[in-house]
């Protein structure tokens, strides 16, 4: 380590815990205030807020004193929960526009979309409501106190350049663990598990890239792209699962071209999963 660098390495590890706290707290405000404005991508951007600093107060629970951050990380998982339905609606529709081709029924695509739509403008609405609530704002508050002041202990005053390599490390072999048992007909859970520890891996990366240099930042890089490949993979598990749950309505509906139409979709989304796991697979495994 060189320059700064250097000097953030002998820092001790607990002014970067709080370093980190006050930028994921100074990003979820920003896109809290995003979603009054009502920008574009804000309800998203909340939610990777939250993730992110769910991350870090995973990343650094080994030097954290007491309960706080269990509360802090559940109250941080509630609010993300709390936008993912309509995350997940805007990108289920947004390929069923991209998969719908001209050997469906049009009418029946415009009304899976109307459908999708309507549910996105109602699950936005009541994501809208919860992250402009009162229990959002006191959130706020909560992780603007903690970052000025968490609550560590006494494995805090190690230095920045002997704790972060162990964290990093610790991240990266949960992430490898679970890769390593990845096989083209591994279960759609499993594979979303290992999309969720890759972004641990790159978020703690990231975190520590200011410390550890380009090792960290190329790690970074690394679990980014798996963690692109993953996200689609499980965006089109997403879709099918949503078409399939719509499949089984128009028929209790009695409307059986429509439940074949929306067969005909949930089945492109199932087969889109394996070029996918097959280029993780071979990215992941090359030498």
């Amino acid at each position: 380590m060189e320059g700064a660098g250097a000097a953030a390495g002998d820092q001790a590890v607990g002014v970067l815990v709080g370093t980190a706290l006050a930028k994921g707290a100074r990003r979820l405000e920003k896109s809290v205030g995003m979603v009054e404005k009502g920008e574009d991508d804000a309800i998203h951007q909340v939610r990777v807020s939250c993730r992110r600093l769910r991350s870090d107060l995973k990343l650094f629970r080994k030097l954290l004193a007491g309960d706080w951050a269990t509360e802090l990380r559940a109250d941080l998982a509630a609010l993300a929960q709390a936008c993912g339905e309509a995350r997940d609606l805007e990108v289920i529709a947004a390929l069923v526009r991209e998969t719908a081709n001209s050997e469906d029924n049009p009418e029946h695509v415009d009304t899976i979309l109307s459908t999708l739509t309507l549910g996105l403008e109602r699950a936005a609405a009541r994501s809208a409501e919860v992250v402009l609530g009162e229990s959002t704002k006191a959130l706020l508050i909560t992780i603007d106190a903690v970052a000025a002041a968490p609550d560590l202990n006494a494995k805090a005053e190690k230095r920045c350049s002997e704790v972060l390599p162990q964290l990093l490390r610790s991240a990266t072999e949960k992430f490898t663990q679970a890769a390593d048992k990845l096989k083209p007909w591994t279960s759609d859970d499993d594979w979303h598990e290992v999309r969720l520890l890759a972004k641990r891996v790159r978020y703690a990366a990231d975190t520590s890239a200011a410390v550890l240099g380009d090792e960290a930042r190329t790690t970074a890089a690394h679990a980014a792209t798996y963690q692109e490949l993953l996200g689609q993979h499980q965006d089109h598990c997403a879709a099918a699962d949503a078409l399939t749950a719509m499949a089984v309505d128009a028929a209790a509906q009695d409307d059986p071209e429509l439940s074949f139409t929306l067969g005909r979709l949930t089945e492109r989304h199932r087969a889109a999963r394996r070029p996918l796991r097959e280029q993780f697979l071979a990215l992941y495994h090359r030498p």
